[in-house]
């Protein structure tokens, strides 16, 4: 059974879908830009690491709504209309995935993939989706 995830700590979503859902252990987040919550405006217009900061806040929060928390995420894929900000992006993720620098085989950092795109919801830099693997349970 697929049961949808809504989360009023991260942006609602333009289109026909989803924040997150959850399927079987899997909880697949959509793709979330810089943008807060509150203001419903991308936060810092020109800064790659402030925009994939807060894409990270909202894909925390989403996934701790699922009853999860960032060390359940097994993937992530990013969308970036700079391919040369990967490696600032990256900077970020290590904040949000530190797990993967002790080498702590149980939670290792997600896998990732990385594409170029030409453009974003709202002129975003970066957009970030997830998959994370929270158990059988949907907190209600």
């Amino acid at each position: 059974m697929k049961t949808a995830i809504h989360c009023s700590n991260a942006p609602e979503c333009c289109g026909p879908c989803s924040q997150a859902v959850h399927h079987n252990q899997n909880v697949h987040i959509s793709g979330q830009i810089g943008c807060n919550p509150t203001t419903k405006e991308i936060v810092n217009t020109k800064c790659v690491k402030s925009q994939t900061e807060q894409a990270l806040k909202n894909v925390q929060a989403i996934i701790e709504a699922a009853g999860g928390s960032m060390k359940d995420i097994v993937h992530c894929t990013i969308c970036l209309t700079n391919i040369e900000d990967h490696n600032a992006v990256n900077e970020v993720f290590a904040k949000y995935f530190p797990h993967h620098q002790s080498g702590d085989k149980h939670h290792p950092a997600p896998a990732q993939t990385c594409f170029s795109v030409k453009e974003l919801p709202m002129h975003a830099m970066v957009q970030v989706s997830a998959v994370g693997c929270c158990g059988g349970v949907v907190p209600n």
